[in-house]
């Protein structure tokens, strides 16, 4: 007998069409998990990161760049959908013949993760886990608060660049360079949470 309180398991092919994929949402394992609408600040770092590897992406013809809501099915990891704050797919992991409808599915080799003031370090590192377990290569992690990037990829030891640093793209972004500095000058100069 089924308790009442025992959540459905969703698919990744059901969460496509659920109520709940229409507002800031993830699966988890066949779990919904709601996410809080980002704030004004974490949009405009979105948007800047986003435009800066989306410019770069393109002029060089590495592949495709893509906004925060947009949903990665993560292979090996059984109906996860992550929906990273910016990511990019290099070119030679992307459908031959282009996107069709539904999700991604790859995982992508560039994550960026903007810190939200109401998010775990035990959610953000699960998703971190996630990530790396389907395959990511390199994550950048931006801590508005710290005007900071925590640079986690597969191929170096983690370390944290700041405003007076350059964040680059490594081997998955060859050539890509970003003051840090520019992802907050639109920002207010006290702390953000």
């Amino acid at each position: 007998m089924q308790t009442a309180n025992r959540r459905r398991h969703v698919t990744s092919q059901e969460f496509l069409t659920h109520p709940a994929a229409a507002t800031p949402s993830e699966l988890v394992r066949g779990e919904i998990r709601a996410m809080t609408p980002a704030s004004g600040a974490h949009g405009v770092i979105a948007g800047t990161i986003f435009a800066a590897i989306n410019a770069f992406a393109e002029a060089h013809k590495l592949g495709l760049c893509f906004p925060d809501n947009t949903g990665f099915l993560l292979p090996g990891l059984g109906d996860t959908v992550r929906s990273p704050d910016a990511a990019f797919v290099q070119v030679g992991r992307l459908p031959p013949d282009g996107l069709g409808a539904g999700w991604i599915g790859a995982a992508p080799d560039l994550v960026v993760e903007i810190l939200s003031p109401n998010e775990t370090n035990s959610e953000l590192e699960e998703k971190l886990r996630d990530y790396r377990a389907a395959g990511t290569r390199l994550v950048w992690v931006i801590d508005p608060a710290a005007r900071a990037v925590s640079v986690r990829s597969t191929s170096a030891p983690e370390r944290r660049v700041s405003e007076g640093d350059d964040l680059d793209g490594g081997d998955v972004l060859p050539g890509f360079t970003l003051p840090v500095a520019a992802l907050f000058t639109r920002l207010a100069k006290q702390q953000l949470s």
